[in-house]
């Protein structure tokens, strides 16, 4: 809406028949309580739309922006070009249904024989093969499940619709269109419990998930808001929540989900208001209320009698004389043992990526955390970009996340967009790496180290191939450079003529008697850290000589070489913290290539320890120049290289 809002032209392709996602399931959200279907107000000037600070999803007239254009029951199949320049084909499924004709009168419903489990209202009631999940639902069109429908053998449906809507003959078909842009919103979902086989989920029908509960409470839902015993549809009196399910835990998901104990806290007030006589226990490791308002969730949970106990049960057990769930824990406050009664077990799983979120990210070329989530540019900083150009993330594709804080990611992800389009034009450093062809053995190592996916390879004639780097993606790390075998990659600015002639001039003597120490800074937070140490004032000694380099990956063995043949008598390589380098695996390579030279130096004759690898920060001047002192005091103690002529 942002962008549309702005003035560019929009296309939002979602994978589902209906928009929504995991919105449409939870009913409310939490810190504000109201609709989870709500939405910004456009601020374009939409008749009837007056601009208030939310809108209800089918009031907010977001479908009649005059910049947007939706494509539902879609994927997104085949990125293809560069930044500022992409061209999008998008696979549209059949819905079957003409969203312009059909008018939701439902007679098709009533019409279809076939009949499933609706699993978007957690399995407690049944849809037909055609359908519609909830109420104002976008779009506002019924569709059609492909695989339950009969098409031609039944077409029931066809023979009531009252505006001939339906067309079983509807096929497939692709989409292409160009954008500036892309912005990756898959979202999350709920982690599958039934692989923790002591909790009795997909058992014990009695057991479900906080998104299952959630349809439980809507007025809308399969049970009109009233929480139940699925097993018999009697109403649940007593609930065990139980907390982290399949998160922070090392058999499944390490990391906090960040929202499931929000989620608990929300439904369980619910729940109380509505039944105060229900009795509700939750099963915590901690209580994680970080947002602001969130620790009033938990203040009025504790005043209106919800019981909460520290510890994760180890099994869940039903009782075969009262068909009740009994939950085994150990209270860690009180050191018992407790086996709850309960009529409702409720598993608050962790939050995972969405299940089409790795195909996307092979399609676009982004790259995927260790835990399958959309990898930002910077966590800390940069948050909604990777680190391909016009290609932004927000919300649940880069981590759970609770409503403020997704819409405040979105909104700058927007922002992000707009600032990229609306320049017309990309800035960049001439500093960018060349391939000489001629030497170009095709080993294909520099494509699978380049961190911004800017090399690909060429077929050439005779099944020879070479190398090609895109001027526009790269980002002149040099860690191409420091990996072709055969010396066939050149950065601008930094060949391997001037990068000698550096090291040469530098680590030559002035004075035969003092020790030269060559200093090798990355132009990060390696140098940095010296200028830091300049601007406290403080002192290292005179001959340690530094040399800027874009990234320590750029280096070779044999540059180490070269320094101790040019008079140097030790070498420090100064690059950033390995988990926080400006080029990703520049610290972790120029460290393999640092191991790899003192290695070979000891076979030379020559002490490993006059070459050394330290990785710092801008703050930690002091520890360059305590570096600095302790190298300079080493060679002392070693004496010099003088004497060794060649290496």
């Amino acid at each position: 809406i942002d962008l549309a809002d702005m003035g560019f032209k929009v296309y939002l392709v979602e994978k589902e028949p209906f928009l929504g996602g995991i919105s449409a399931k939870a009913g409310r959200f939490f810190p504000t309580d109201d609709c989870a279907m709500c939405v910004q107000s456009p601020s374009c000037d939409l008749k009837g739309v007056t601009n208030t600070s939310r809108k209800c999803l089918y009031r907010s007239g977001f479908s009649e922006i005059p910049n947007l254009t939706i494509y539902t029951n879609a994927k997104v199949v085949e990125v293809e070009g560069d930044p500022g320049s992409y061209t999008i084909t998008v696979e549209k499924k059949p819905r079957y249904v003409d969203e312009t004709r059909c008018m939701l009168c439902g007679l098709c419903a009533e019409a279809c024989p076939v009949e499933t489990s609706d699993l978007f209202n957690a399995g407690l009631t049944t849809r037909k093969a055609i359908y519609t999940n909830f109420t104002n639902v976008y779009p506002p069109a019924y569709v059609i499940d492909e695989s339950l429908c009969k098409f031609h053998d039944c077409a029931k449906c066809v023979d009531v619709c009252p505006t001939k809507a339906i067309d079983l003959d509807k096929k497939s078909e692709k989409v292409t269109f160009n954008v500036g842009t892309i912005i990756v919103a898959t979202g999350f979902e709920e982690f599958d419990p039934s692989v923790i086989k002591e909790y009795k989920y997909g058992v014990y029908p009695d057991v479900v998930t906080q998104l299952e509960l959630a349809r439980m409470t809507d007025p809308f839902g399969p049970t009109s808001g009233k929480v139940i015993r699925p097993s018999n549809r009697e109403r649940a009196k007593t609930i065990v929540m139980i907390q982290c399910v399949g998160s922070r835990d090392k058999r499944y998901n390490l990391y906090c989900s960040s929202i499931c104990c929000m989620i608990a806290l929300k439904h369980a007030l619910m729940i109380k208001e509505v039944d105060p006589e229900a009795e509700i226990y939750i099963c915590y490791i901690d209580i994680r209320t970080t947002g602001r308002g969130h620790e009033d969730y938990y203040e009025r949970a504790r005043e209106a009698g919800i019981k909460f106990v520290k510890g994760r049960p180890t099994e869940i057990i039903r009782d075969p004389e009262s068909g009740k769930l009994v939950v085994d824990v150990e209270d860690a406050l009180s050191g018992d043992f407790l086996g709850i009664e309960a009529d409702l077990v409720v598993l608050s799983t962790a939050f995972v990526p969405s299940k089409t979120a790795k195909e996307l990210a092979e399609i676009i070329g982004l790259e995927m955390d260790e835990d399958g989530f959309f990898k930002e540019y910077n966590s800390k900083l940069r948050p909604t970009e990777t680190k391909l150009r016009g290609v932004y993330i927000c919300g649940g594709a880069a981590f759970p996340k609770d409503a403020p804080t997704t819409s405040l990611h979105a909104h700058s992800a927007s922002i992000k967009a707009a600032k990229f389009m609306s320049t017309g034009k990309i800035v960049k450093d001439l500093r960018v790496a060349v391939i000489d062809t001629q030497y170009c053995g095709d080993c294909e190592f520099c494509p699978v180290v380049c961190p911004y996916g800017a090399i690909t390879h060429v077929e050439e004639e005779e099944g020879h191939g070479v190398e090609s780097i895109s001027e526009l993606k790269c980002e002149g790390c040099g860690l191409c450079v420091g990996t072709c075998p055969l010396n066939a990659i050149e950065l601008r600015h930094y060949t391997e003529a001037q990068l000698l002639a550096q090291i040469r001039a530098l680590s030559s003597k002035i004075d035969s008697s003092d020790p030269v120490v060559l200093a090798i800074c990355c132009a990060e937070c390696g140098h940095t850290a010296v200028d830091s140490s300049g601007m406290a004032m403080m002192e290292y000694p005179p001959n340690v000589r530094v040399m800027r380099v874009p990234c320590t990956g750029i280096l070779k063995v044999h540059h180490y070489f070269e320094a101790f043949k040019s008079g140097a008598d030790a070498v420090m390589v100064v690059g950033c913290k390995p988990e926080g380098c400006h080029y990703e695996e520049g610290s972790v390579k120029a460290k393999q290539k640092v191991t790899l030279a003192k290695r070979l130096l000891e076979g030379y004759g020559i002490a490993p320890e006059r070459l050394e690898m330290f990785n710092m920060v801008m703050i930690e001047g002091n520890l360059f120049v305590e570096a600095a002192k302790m190298m300079t005091e080493r060679v002392e103690k070693l004496g010099s290289l003088k004497n060794i002529l060649t290496i």
